[in-house]
C-alpha cells in the first residue's frame, strides 16, 4: 500500500518540533507502507503537482493552513487537493487532533476546511473519545466514519524501577509556550492567589513579547526558563517534580503529545477535564487528574499523594506503543480501502 501523508516537512533537527509526524511515518514504514511524498519545506504546495497514485491520503492539522504563510493560497490548494482526491476515488483520512484550531483568527477559512473534511473524509481518527462527540455536534452524518484510537506513546521507563527522589517542585510545566496552552493564565492565577506551590516552567516562549508578559509573574515560587528541553533532561525534571501540570485551554484541546510524553517517563499528570485527559483520569493504570478550574489544582496536589505503580505504567505504555497503534491503523486502512475498491 502507498500513502501520502501531510504534513511531511523537512526535519531540521529542531527539538521544538512536534515529533508526532516523524514517528507516524516511521511506524507506517515499519508496517510495510510506502510513503509517496518525500519531506519538503512546503509540505502542502509540494503535493499539487504529484500524481494521485496513492491508495490513501492522510491529513493531520490541515485545518490550520489558514494560519501559515500564504494562508489563503494554501487554503485554496487544500480544497483543490481534496477535490482531486475524491475525483480519483482515493481514500481520504483525517486525524482530528483538536476540537477546533487553537488560534482564533481566520475562522471562516478554518471552518470551511473542517466542514469539507467532515463531509469528504472516508475515515476520521481521533485520539480522545470526546472527538466522537465533537464530530457529532459539527456534522452528525460523519459519526459513522469516526474511530477512536489511543494516542500512541513510547515506553521511556527503562528496565529498572524508578528510584524515589526528593521533589524539588510541586508542579512542572514543560514544552513550547504558546498562548493557547494556558501558561499565562495559570501564572497570573498563581501569583494573584499566592498559590503555595513551587512551580517550575521550562519552555521556549513563542515570542519575545510573550516572555516579557510572563516575566513579572516569576519569583520565589514560579521559575520560568525560556528555553527548549531535551527528553534526557525532561526525565530528570519529572523525577524531581511531584506532578506535571498541563494547563491547556479546554476550548480547543482533545489529545496531547505533552501528556503522552510525560506519561512515558512515569509522570503523575494534572490537566483540564477534557479530551484524553478525561479519558486517562478514568484509566486505573495511570495517575492522571483533571481540573475544571485552576482552583482545583491545589487540592489535587495536597490530596493525591499515592505514588505511581511502575508496572502499571509500563503495561499501559507497552499496550499503546506506536507499533500497536500502527497495526490497528493499517488494518483500518486495508479494510476501508477494500470497501472503496
Amino acid at each position: 500500500m502507498k500513502v501520502t501523508v501531510y504534513p511531511h516537512s523537512i526535519n531540521r533537527g529542531d527539538i521544538r518540533t512536534n515529533p508526532y509526524i516523524n514517528d507516524f511515518i516511521h511506524a507506517l514504514k515499519q508496517n510495510g507502507v510506502s510513503i509517496a511524498n518525500p519531506p519538503h519545506k512546503n509540505p502542502l504546495f509540494s503535493l499539487l503537482p504529484m500524481k494521485t497514485d496513492s491508495d490513501a491520503y492522510i491529513f493531520h492539522w490541515l485545518e490550520n493552513v489558514p494560519d501559515y504563510k500564504y494562508g489563503l493560497l494554501q487554503t485554496i490548494a487544500a480544497i483543490w487537493l481534496i477535490a482531486r482526491i475524491k475525483l480519483k476515488h482515493k481514500k481520504l483520512v483525517w486525524f482530528l487532533h483538536n476540537k477546533q484550531p487553537h488560534l482564533a483568527k481566520h475562522k471562516y477559512l478554518k471552518n470551511l476546511l473542517i466542514g469539507l473534511l467532515l463531509r469528504k473524509a472516508d475515515l476520521i481518527v481521533t485520539h480522545a473519545t470526546e472527538g466522537i462527540e465533537t464530530v457529532k455536534k459539527l456534522y452528525p452524518a460523519a459519526v459513522s466514519r469516526v474511530i477512536f484510537l489511543h494516542h500512541p506513546t513510547k515506553n521511556r521507563l527503562g528496565d529498572d524501577n524508578l528510584t524515589p527522589v526528593p521533589p524539588e517542585a510541586d508542579l512542572l510545566i514543560w514544552g513550547n509556550i504558546s498562548r493557547y496552552k494556558g501558561v499565562p493564565e495559570f501564572m497570573r492565577f498563581a501569583t494573584e492567589k499566592q498559590l503555595p506551590l513551587q512551580t517550575k516552567i521550562i519552555g521556549k516562549c513563542s515570542s519575545s513579547d510573550l516572555y516579557e508578559e510572563l516575566a513579572p509573574y516569576t519569583g520565589k515560587r514560579i521559575v520560568l526558563e525560556n528555553r527548549s528541553i531535551t527528553f534526557e533532561e525532561l526525565k530528570k525534571e519529572i523525577e524531581t517534580s511531584r506532578f506535571v501540570l498541563i494547563p491547556y485551554a479546554a476550548e480547543s484541546i482533545l489529545s496531547s503529545g505533552i501528556l503522552m510524553d510525560s506519561l512515558s517517563f512515569g509522570a503523575k499528570v494534572i490537566g483540564p477535564n477534557v479530551g484524553s485527559f478525561r479519558d486517562y483520569a478514568e484509566e486505573k493504570l495511570l495517575k492522571v487528574y483533571t481540573f475544571d478550574t485552576f482552583e482545583d489544582i491545589l487540592s489535587i496536589v495536597r490530596n493525591e499523594c499515592e505514588a505511581i505503580h511502575i508496572e502499571n505504567y509500563r503495561s499501559f505504555l507497552n499496550n499503546h506503543s506506536w507499533e500497536k497503534f500502527m497495526q490497528q491503523f493499517c488494518q483500518l486502512l486495508i479494510t476501508n480501502h477494500s470497501s472503496l475498491s
